[in-house]
């Protein structure tokens, strides 16, 4: 009596199934799942980049990447939607050719991915072309702090220290990078941390360069392939192999104007020289130091060259001195003494960026695990690094803004601040979205197949109302992430940030952005500790599934 009920209260044609048939409906879910593992992926990556000290053409090649999949994003949900309406015009018996069908939703994908992609490339741009002066410096010295932080030369008061007194393993953590992620844009795009980032702004740049360069390890493999070249000059020095060939250029060339003008003064050309004359001609050129060959004719102009080459090589040998880089050395001097010279250290300091005076060393021992090098060297050489870029970060505002001497270097600061929190937004958009979207296709067939063999009030309802599992699954995700906390948003420079940032508006350009300061940090909150959960199973994704592919960042660390 009961499943009677049950059949008469749900009978099979009240059973909501797919709108799509059932290939395509499978062939949407399998694009999505495609994206959704693209997607999550370059997630983890992008969190890898904002956690480094990244070059401003790998923040160039995470937003193409970006871009590429917003667009794809965008282009799906089109794809999906255009594949809704041919079924409608099916049932209505309007329905235009297989073939316009599959042009007509073609292109509606490709004009909707194409828009898209210049969309959020024209948000960025524009918010880099059009940010002040001001927050570009500030931009530039908040990289500077970001990446001491990383690096651990510098702790944020109020972040618990780690055993070993830094924080490295904070920042380093998924939760740690999310929140970097969106640090130097709060930084920048208010007055109130000036102070912060200009206290310590000549040493973050000097652990900054350091850094970049790879510390004194990677600046002594710098030293040691500098060394290598100039080995291979000296060993060409030595053995009589220098390159004297613009020497002999501009010798042939001298050589061929004698020539042309002794003929002249006989009122000949060198193409109309009586043969009678090649003999007269031959000891002529002969007698300027030109061993011309005896069936040479005086309108050869290779043959003539091929024997001032000749000479000069001769000449070459025969002497006791080269010119070396335009000074004259002795020749054969052993390897160190040909080292020492003011020649080659003035290459060597100039290859290194050293300071003027600075004597480099043909060795520097390893017994020492490199402490001479670190004082001889490296010291030396960021002083001298941090002397010629200090200016800059000095610099007036003004000049970093458009038409100012700095603004290449202004607009390269302003995109690595934008870039990361705004590509770390579409790209949690579209993974929201399209997750949504997933467990849609799944629930709707999946409901209908199970509800045709047993009934069930939630499988009904479930089935008549399939987005609000995923909708409902997804804001409750996020309504635990922004109450729940971590060390970082339990911390009291959390806490700071948070009353600093309260009704602060956020500054890029001349028209402060419709988000406050405090808004954007709740948002880090949830996203800061969403990323401690996600970043595992994304960067499996990453290396398991793409087969580690790097979205065109690569870890030193790697």
């Amino acid at each position: 009596m009961t499943e009677q009920v049950q059949q008469k209260t749900w009978p099979q044609d009240r059973i909501k199934r797919s709108a799509l048939p059932s290939w395509q409906n499978w062939l949407v879910t399998g694009i999505t799942l495609t994206y959704l593992i693209c997607e999550l992926a370059f997630n983890s990556r992008l969190l890898d980049l904002v956690g480094s000290v990244s070059t401003a053409e790998e923040v160039h090649n995470m937003e193409r990447y970006g871009r590429t999949l917003t667009a794809i994003a965008a282009a799906l949900l089109a794809f999906q939607f255009s594949l809704m309406a041919i079924v409608r015009l099916k049932k209505k018996g309007r329905l235009p050719s297989a073939k316009a069908s599959i042009g007509a939703v073609l292109l509606i994908c490709l004009v909707t991915g194409t828009v898209t992609w210049h969309a959020v490339e024209w948000v960025i741009e524009r918010q880099v072309s059009k940010s002040t002066g001001e927050f570009r410096q500030m931009s530039l010295l908040a990289q500077l702090y970001q990446h001491a932080l990383i690096e651990g030369q510098q702790t944020l008061q109020g972040i618990p220290l780690e055993s070993n007194g830094s924080q490295v393993q904070t920042w380093t953590s998924p939760s740690g990078k999310a929140f970097l992620a969106t640090l130097p844009i709060l930084l920048s795009a208010s007055d109130r941390y000036r102070n912060l980032l200009e206290s310590g702004m000549e040493q973050n740049l000097r652990d900054n360069i350091s850094a970049r360069e790879g510390g004194v390890l990677g600046y002594y493999k710098a030293w040691q392939q500098a060394r290598e070249e100039v080995y291979k000059q000296f060993t060409a020095y030595y053995n009589d192999e220098m390159d004297i060939s613009e020497t002999v250029r501009q010798e042939q060339s001298r050589a061929w104007q004698r020539y042309e003008r002794s003929l002249e003064a006989k009122r000949l050309k060198t193409w109309n020289v009586p043969r009678r004359y090649y003999a007269s001609v031959r000891n002529h050129v002969r007698g300027q130091g030109v061993p011309v060959t005896g069936d040479w004719t005086p309108s050869d102009r290779a043959g003539f060259n091929a024997a001032v080459a000749k000479a000069a090589r001769q000449k070459y040998l025969a002497q006791r001195t080269v010119v070396y880089k335009g000074v004259t050395l002795p020749k054969r001097l052993d390897w160190a003494v040909f080292f020492r010279q003011e020649v080659v250290q003035k290459e060597l300091r100039q290859k290194l960026l050293l300071p003027a005076g600075t004597r480099v060393r043909e060795e520097y021992p390893l017994t020492d695990k490199l402490k001479s090098f670190a004082l001889e060297l490296h010291a030396p050489h960021l002083d001298e690094a941090v002397r010629q870029q200090l200016p800059e970060l000095r610099a007036a505002a003004t000049s970093y803004s458009p038409g100012g001497v700095n603004e290449k270097l202004g607009e390269d600061a302003a995109r690595a601040v934008i870039v990361p929190p705004v590509a770390l937004i579409f790209s949690l958009v579209g993974a929201l979205t399209h997750l949504a979207k997933l467990l849609y296709l799944l629930l709707v067939p999946l409901t209908a197949a199970m509800l045709t063999r047993r009934t069930s009030r939630t499988l009904f309802f479930m089935n008549h109302h399939p987005l609000l599992f995923p909708v409902g699954l997804i804001a409750a995700l996020l309504v635990t992430f922004s109450v729940i906390n971590n060390d970082i948003t339990e911390s009291q420079a959390y806490q700071n940030l948070k009353d600093g940032l309260a009704g602060a508006r956020i500054s890029i350009t001349d028209e402060p952005l419709p988000l406050s300061g405090g808004t954007v940090l709740r948002v880090v909150h949830a996203v800061s500790i969403g990323q401690s959960y996600s970043y595992p199973i994304n960067q499996f994704l990453r290396e398991n599934v793409l087969l580690g592919f790097d979205f065109g960042y690569s870890s030193r660390h790697e």
